[in-house]
């Protein structure tokens, strides 16, 4: 009877790493179909934007523009040392384990080896960084308005306050 317990337990473990490892294949796949890698790159080439932006915003002038670019690269290298492919992979693995099922991933993998799912890769970063773009416009747009808000209700709350004591 133990015998017999022990060994279909064994079998069964056996069973759930082998489906473990047969899904972390999928999601290997996944990520190499989707050029996850080239992904990271091009967000890359999206925060070099914003920097310029940045540069823009801070009113860089020609004559400090040496100073600002040295900035620039050092928060570029890190970047690219704190988020760089190497390190994000095992994370994003451990997502798409986390939160998709083993035939999820095959799902997705058969959706992304066609020609429409290969055109979505293709096109999703500048859909993304567009995406962004008007987010950033819609917020700058509200920004007069939630600061109205934050210095009323600041007063309001020093109000009560000193009114509490």
């Amino acid at each position: 009877m133990v015998k017999t317990l022990l060994l279909s337990l064994l079998l069964l473990s056996g069973s759930v790493l082998a489906d473990q490892a047969t899904k972390q294949q999928k999601i290997d796949e996944l990520i190499t179909v989707m050029n996850m890698d080239a992904m990271v790159d091009s967000m890359y080439g999206q925060v070099e934007g914003m920097m310029k932006n940045m540069s823009a915003q801070m009113g860089v002038k020609p004559s400090e523009q040496a100073i600002f670019d040295k900035y620039y690269a050092d928060m570029t290298n890190v970047l690219k040392t704190e988020m760089s492919w190497k390190k994000m992979q095992p994370m994003m693995v451990n997502v798409y384990d986390k939160h998709f099922s083993e035939q999820e991933i095959a799902d997705m993998l058969a959706f992304y080896k066609t020609e429409t799912g290969q055109k979505i890769l293709k096109k999703m970063p500048v859909v993304m960084q567009e995406s962004m773009q008007m987010s950033q416009s819609l917020v700058q747009d509200a920004m007069p308005k939630i600061q109205d808000i934050a210095g009323k209700l600041s007063e309001e709350l020093k109000a009560s306050r000193q009114q509490e004591n």
